[in-house]
Parts: structure tokens; C-alpha cells; sequence
């Protein structure tokens, strides 16, 4: 009986440590505490496989994804420890890429975007940071073409444009949606990142139907 108490009583000791260990630790997960840093700017660059959503009369359906690129400069703004104030402005390529029965749809719309994230922060140690982002973004299309091939022969229209424009697509310029993401910084200067753009606005002009951005990113970046 006395062997058994005793067990008993290491077991609850271990126990009772190990609770205090993983309640020491799950609190340093969130600080609450003033960061020392003051605002960082970087750049970013990469790419992204672009995509839009089509919905009508209760379906909906992609067409196809196209590759494009990004790139902007970022500006990181700490609110406490771990969180902090992501924004910025970059030039992004979306769009898709259509081909079927011989036939091929290309379109390839530059926005203007500004992303406004709250991002998460976790140290790993002095050289590597986690952090995990999610906000709303705002962007505005600049250019963009429309483009068809069949059986040899194209067609090409400006992608945005008003509703009575016969020249184009008459896409609206505004965009905006929401954008996850999480990366890692290295060495307080370089940065890798995938994130996830989700458009939410229509951007088409028939009421009966919408046209909705979509796209994933990787990044690598550098912070001064």
C-alpha cells in the first residue's frame, strides 16, 4: 500500500509539473507585451496561379488556371509582440486559361492591390519567424486583355470596361475579397511565403450570373 502511495504521489508530481510546463509555454504563444520593432518595409515577388469563379442559375464552374506574377513592396507594422499590421500595394496578374473543342480563351487582368492583414507572430528563436496572416483585400484592374483563338483565327478585347463598351469585356475595375496566408522570416530579412487570395465582389456586370477572383501566391521577399 505504501509502494502504491508513493507511485500515486510521483505520478501526481509529474503530472502536476508537466501541466505548470504547458501552461508556461501555451502563454508565449500570444504576448501581449510591446514590440520593440518599429515599422519594416520589404519587397516582395513571385508567383501565382490564377483562376475565376462563373456562377449562373445556381451552378457554378472555373475554367482553368493560368500562370502570373506578383510583386510589391510590403509594410509591416507592429501592434504588440505577437500581432502586428500587414499592408502594402502590388501588381498582380490573375485571370485564367480556357481551351476546349479546339478552342482557347485567354484572359489576363493586371490589378493594382492592397492588402490590410492581421498577421500573427511566433518566434522560433532570434533567426526564424512564423507568421500567419489573414484580412481583407482592395483592388482596382489598370489592364487587361481578352483573348479568343479558334481554328486559327483571334480575337482580342480590352478585358475592363463600361457596360456599353462593344470593345470589351465590360468587367468592372473593383475588386475585393480575402486573403490567408502564413510564411516564414529568415535572419529578420528574408522571407518566404504562400498565401491565398478569394475574391467576393462580382466583378461581371449581368445581374444573373458572377465573375469572382481566385488565387494562390508564393513569395520570396526581403526585408531593409
Amino acid at each position: 500500500m505504501k509502494k502504491f502511495m508513493l507511485v500515486l504521489a510521483c505520478a501526481f508530481s509529474v503530472l502536476t509539473v508537466s501541466a505548470q510546463r504547458a501552461s508556461s509555454s501555451s502563454s508565449s504563444f500570444f504576448s501581449t507585451e510591446k514590440s520593440d520593432e518599429g515599422v519594416v518595409f520589404g519587397i516582395r515577388g513571385g508567383i501565382l496561379g490564377a483562376n475565376m469563379s462563373f456562377s449562373e442559375d445556381g451552378s457554378s464552374y472555373s475554367p482553368g488556371s493560368r500562370i502570373g506574377f506578383n510583386a510589391g513592396v510590403n509594410v509591416d507594422i507592429p501592434l504588440m509582440q505577437s500581432l502586428h499590421l500587414q499592408t502594402g500595394l502590388f501588381l498582380q496578374q490573375k485571370g485564367f486559361k480556357m481551351e476546349e473543342d479546339g478552342e482557347t480563351w485567354k484572359v489576363n487582368p493586371m490589378y493594382l492591390q492592397i492588402p490590410v492583414l492581421a498577421s500573427y507572430r511566433y518566434a522560433f528563436s532570434d533567426a526564424c519567424e512564423l507568421q500567419i496572416n489573414v484580412g481583407p483585400y482592395l483592388a482596382y484592374g489598370i489592364s487587361g486583355k481578352s483573348k479568343y483563338e479558334v481554328g486559327g483565327d483571334e480575337a482580342e478585347y480590352d478585358f475592363f470596361g463600361g457596360e456599353d463598351d462593344d470593345d470589351s469585356e465590360c468587367a468592372k475595375s473593383f475588386d475585393m475579397g480575402l486573403s490567408f496566408g502564413a510564411g516564414v522570416t529568415v535572419a529578420k530579412h528574408y522571407y518566404l511565403g504562400f498565401s491565398y487570395d478569394l475574391g467576393l465582389t462580382n466583378i461581371g456586370r449581368d445581374d444573373d450570373g458572377s465573375i469572382k477572383n481566385k488565387a494562390w501566391m508564393i513569395n520570396l521577399g526581403y526585408n531593409f
